[in-house]
């Protein structure tokens, strides 16, 4: 999940993907993402994960996540968009939150969001902690942000299991080879059921429910 390669947009040296403000020049790209039977238009950037082109991970999670209308579902840590814009689409009597702390990656949400004619879904920017408040949701939605470090990865498990209704369901999408298997079992920490439900393209999807209360195994 690294943002390493000239295609993905790989932000200035020392600078990773998940961060406030990128200082990388801007380079938008427009692509096409065929998803659950959708042809969908996006804008993509440097600076933001997945650059000009889909990020298999995100794609895989996006395609596999299951939902109801009427559900509070959060994409969490959304980039450009696709999983959250993919949900609001599929589910369109949901409402969808998509979060992000880079603040060109939300800029490239609201656009792409609007470009999909989606109309149940909003942009927030900034960290969840902070710009999310109290806010619980059936369904959270995350390809979390591996480069960051293992505390940034860690304390996304920790926010999403404390902000799930109850009965909600936590969504995470992990390249194998980068240590989907010891993730799994950090997620077993914190949630008592944790299921893995797809794998695609050196890719895992894993389904955790039932948080369990002061659950912070490292």
């Amino acid at each position: 999940m690294s943002d390493k390669s000239p295609d993905s947009g790989t932000p200035g040296e020392g600078e990773h993907y998940f961060t406030e403000k990128p200082t990388v020049y801007s380079r938008p790209q427009e692509i096409a993402v065929r998803v659950r039977g959708r042809r969908l238009p996006f804008t993509t950037d440097r600076g933001v994960f997945s650059h000009g082109k889909a990020d298999n991970g995100s794609k895989l999670l996006a395609e596999t996540v299951e939902a109801s209308d009427g559900d509070e579902i959060l994409d969490w840590g959304c980039g450009w968009g696709l999983i959250g814009i993919v949900a609001a689409l599929t589910w369109p009597g949901a409402r969808v939150t998509m979060v992000d702390l880079n603040e060109r990656a939300c800029d490239l949400a609201r656009a792409n969001v609007k470009s999909s004619h989606v109309t149940n879904a909003e942009v927030v920017c900034g960290d969840a902690s902070e710009v999310l408040g109290e806010r619980t949701f059936d369904a959270i939605l995350s390809n979390p942000p591996i480069s960051a470090g293992r505390a940034a990865v860690l304390q996304s498990m920790d926010w999403a299991a404390a902000h799930l209704n109850p009965g909600g369901e936590y969504w995470m999408v992990v390249a194998t080879q980068k240590g989907a298997k010891t993730l799994a079992k950090l997620l077993a920490g914190r949630f008592a059921t944790v299921e893995h439900v797809a794998h695609s393209g050196g890719f895992r999807v894993y389904l955790a429910t039932e948080p369990i209360q002061g659950g912070t195994e490292q």
